[in-house]
C-alpha cells in the first residue's frame, strides 16, 4: 500500500515577486507539478494539506482517471476536508467511513488563536482493499504553525503546546475509528514539528510509530522542506537533516505491518511547486 502525503502550499494567484523573476506561483503553473510528483509515485491513498479549492478542481481535473501502461484505469477520487483532504483510488480501496474537525482557535490554558484563517484540520477515512478486504484508517492533519522558540521571528506564545494539544485530538479521534473497525491507523502531514518536539512525544506515549524509523529499506534522511513561498523559492543546502523534518507519517496498532521505504520526491523541478516535498512509504499491512 503506497501512502503519500504533501502540503501543496495554497497559492493561487501569482505575485508581482515571481512575476518580475519570469516566473508563475499561480495555481494554474503549480498544479501540473503537483500531478507529476503524484503520478510519479501512482499512490493509493494520499494526504493533503494547504489545499485551495482551485487547486483541487485543476488537480482532480488530471488525476481522476488515469490510463496506466498495462492498458488498465487509475480512478482517483477526492474525499473533502477544508484544508486537509484525502485522494485515494477507488479502484483499489473502498471507502467505509469519513469525517474532518477544524481545530478551535482556543487551547486550554492558553492566550491566542492557535488556527490561522481556520486552515488547521485533520480529515480521516476508513479505507477497505477492495481484494483482500483488509482495512486501516487514514487521517490527514495540519497542526498550528509558529514556533515555541522565542528567538524565533514566527515565535509565538504556547505554541508547542498548542501542536501537542492538537495531536492529540488528533490521534483520540483516529483511535476510536480504529477501535470500532479493528484496523490499523495512519496519521500523515505536516505537524510543525520536529521528531523531538513535544507533538511527537506526544504521539509516541499514546503508542504511535514514526515509519521512518520502521523503515527496512531506504530512506530519506533529508529535511524533507525547502524556501517557496511569496518571495521565491531555493533549495536546502544538501537536503538539510531529518532531525529538522516537519513532515511525518505515523502508525499504530500494526504490529505486523513492514514498511518498505521511507521516500520523498525531491527533484530540482520541484522546488518552485511547493516548500514540502512530497512524502510517500510502501507499507503492507
Amino acid at each position: 500500500m503506497i501512502l503519500m502525503s504533501n502540503n501543496q502550499w495554497k497559492c493561487d494567484k501569482n505575485n508581482s515577486y515571481w512575476a518580475e523573476k519570469g516566473e508563475d506561483c499561480s495555481a494554474e503553473a503549480r498544479v501540473p507539478g503537483l500531478v507529476r510528483a503524484y503520478l510519479q509515485v501512482m499512490p493509493d491513498v494520499l494526504g493533503l494539506q494547504e489545499v485551495s479549492l482551485r487547486q483541487a478542481e485543476l488537480m482532480m481535473n488530471e488525476m481522476k482517471q488515469v490510463e496506466l501502461p498495462d492498458g488498465s484505469v487509475a480512478r482517483y477520487e477526492y474525499l473533502s476536508g477544508g484544508d486537509t483532504p484525502i485522494v485515494f483510488r477507488r479502484d483499489k480501496l473502498k471507502l467505509l467511513e469519513s469525517g474532518f474537525f477544524r481545530y478551535d482557535e482556543a487551547v486550554p490554558g492558553l492566550t491566542g488563536s492557535f488556527n490561522n484563517s481556520e486552515t488547521k484540520s485533520y480529515t480521516w477515512g476508513v479505507f477497505e482493499d477492495r481484494n483482500d478486504k483488509k482495512r486501516f484508517v487514514l487521517t490527514s492533519t495540519h497542526l498550528w504553525w509558529r514556533s515555541g522558540n522565542p528567538a524565533s521571528a514566527s515565535y509565538q506564545e504556547g505554541s508547542d503546546i498548542a501542536r501537542e494539544y492538537q495531536i492529540g485530538l488528533c490521534a483520540e479521534k483516529t483511535e476510536e475509528v480504529m477501535n470500532r473497525y479493528s484496523c490499523p491507523g495512519v496519521i500523515m502531514g505536516d505537524f510543525n514539528a520536529s521528531i523531538n518536539s513535544l507533538c511527537l512525544k506526544k504521539a509516541f506515549s499514546l503508542g504511535w510509530e514514526e515509519v521512518h524509523d520502521l523503515a527496512v529499506g531506504d530512506r530519506s534522511e533529508t529535511r524533507g522542506h525547502h524556501s517557496c513561498g511569496t518571495k521565491g523559492y531555493g533549495r536546502t543546502p544538501d537536503g538539510g537533516k531529518y532531525e529538522n523534518a516537519i513532515d511525518h507519517i505515523i502508525i499504530k496498532n500494526a504490529p505486523g505491518a513492514v514498511v518498505k521505504y521511507f521516500r520523498r520526491v525531491e527533484d530540482e523541478w520541484f522546488d518552485k511547486i511547493s516548500d514540502h516535498y512530497p512524502l510517500y512509504i510502501d507499507v503492507e499491512f
